[in-house]
């Protein structure tokens, strides 16, 4: 039964306590805890960007940074308002400053956006080399992969330029992004068939049938989002490593995004097929 009195605000407080207690759990029982904190890192500069953004349009946005970060969020505030970057990471350091000064030249706070999250994804993929584990490294690949998958398909449905395109792609995927990937309806194959060179058989299958279909960017997000599920799945029988810690993770995450989507149908009174249909893949 749904509290009638339950508020998207409300709702996100209790998704937010819940996966806190995930990560806290995590750092508890594995003997490293930068595995937990390379995941974390994303909400380190999810909150640079809310800062940044907040600060130029002025702004006060202290009330909504994530504590799920490893830096905490009101000392990452004083850092970027002070501008003393001394205990912030390298990789981070300089994507705030190459935030500053491009939006000092542009205005446009969607170049905040771009260079932060390159800078995430190379940060996650700099920790995951470190730690010298194939499992991480591969699943952070995976995650490069969706995430210029996403931004591609974004942008082509959007009709955005190629240039725009190439500010926002990611590097250390598996496929090239040096690619022209200018997609209308008539070449999303060209884009399949990248995919599918690049060892993304099952992913691009899926994909080119939901093209075909002309199906909703939520059902492409929901394949997308799958995709990463159905590489964790075996973890689930490994009983050594990381494998199986980070599947959970992850697990707890998509149940998270699952309640929100159930939640903000029910406020919203979307019909219960549509929710159903945007629902994640569970991991039993």
């Amino acid at each position: 039964i749904i509290n009638p009195y339950l508020t998207a605000p409300n709702a996100e407080l209790l998704f937010d306590a819940e996966l806190k207690k995930v990560y806290d759990f995590l750092l508890e029982i594995l003997p490293s805890p930068e595995p937990v904190y390379l995941f974390m890192r994303r909400y380190d500069y999810l909150n640079a960007k809310l800062i940044l953004k907040a600060e130029f349009l002025g702004v006060d946005i202290s009330d909504r940074l994530s504590h799920m970060g490893t830096i905490e969020p009101k000392k990452l505030l004083t850092y970027i308002t002070d501008r003393n970057f001394e205990e912030l990471p390298e990789i981070l350091t300089e994507a705030i400053e190459e935030s500053l000064d491009a939006f000092n030249l542009t205005r446009d706070p969607q170049i905040i956006d771009f260079i932060l999250d390159k800078a995430c994804y190379k940060n996650m993929q700099s920790d995951a080399k470190k730690y010298q584990d194939p499992f991480l490294i591969d699943l952070i690949k995976k995650l490069t992969d969706i995430a210029n998958i996403r931004i591609i398909i974004r942008t082509g449905l959007l009709g955005q330029s190629e240039e725009f395109l190439k500010k926002a792609l990611i590097e250390a995927g598996s496929f090239s992004i040096d690619a022209p990937f200018n997609l209308t309806e008539q070449n999303w194959n060209e884009f399949i068939n990248i995919l599918e060179e690049a060892d993304l058989k099952t992913l691009s299958s899926k994909l080119a049938k939901a093209f075909e279909n002309k199906h909703s960017i939520s059902e492409i997000e929901k394949i997308l989002d799958d995709y990463i599920i159905s590489f964790l799945k075996p973890s689930k029988f490994t009983t050594l490593g990381l494998d199986p810690v980070i599947a959970y993770l992850f697990l707890k995450e998509t149940e998270i995004k699952n309640a929100r989507l159930i939640i903000t149908g029910i406020i919203n009174k979307i019909p219960q097929e549509t929710v159903k249909e945007r629902l994640r893949m569970s991991y039993a």
